[in-house]
């Protein structure tokens, strides 16, 4: 039950990782400490007293200052679009790739192979085949 609780508001805190963790602590120590007055409690009691972990995550967001919540925001949001940036390029450059392959019937492979590497010998010398994959 506590720990389903505190996973729920870690995940709903918007600010730095040091700062997450010490309201995260106090949380848990507010949780456990109220866990041992009251032995029989169940999730519900536990949202009654300390709140949904929305309403809770909220409340201990108000303790952080301001500034750098806004600068970790930034940062994520910054990572976000970069990561996007990053996989769309790449999802282009496959869509690229099979398309030139598509366009091209398939892919060839070109192998330079001498008698007597399990090839015919009525070949010539030195034979260049190409191969279509589809």
């Amino acid at each position: 039950m506590k720990a389903s609780y505190l996973h729920s508001v870690r995940r709903l805190l918007d600010c730095p990782a040091a700062e997450r963790e010490r309201l995260l602590r106090q949380l848990d120590r507010a949780v456990s400490a109220w866990i041992e007055d009251n032995p029989c409690a169940d999730k519900a009691e536990l949202a009654k007293t300390f709140g949904t972990p929305e309403v809770c995550a909220a409340r201990l967001m108000e303790e952080c200052d301001s500034t750098v919540v806004t600068d970790e925001r930034r940062r994520r949001k910054l990572r976000t679009r970069v990561l996007i940036a990053v996989l769309t390029i790449l999802l282009l450059a496959a869509v690229g790739i099979a398309a030139y392959l598509w366009s091209n019937g398939g892919l060839v492979i070109i192998e330079h192979v001498r008698h007597g590497e399990n090839f015919p010998e009525d070949l010539p010398m030195d034979q260049t085949i190409y191969h279509y994959d589809d």
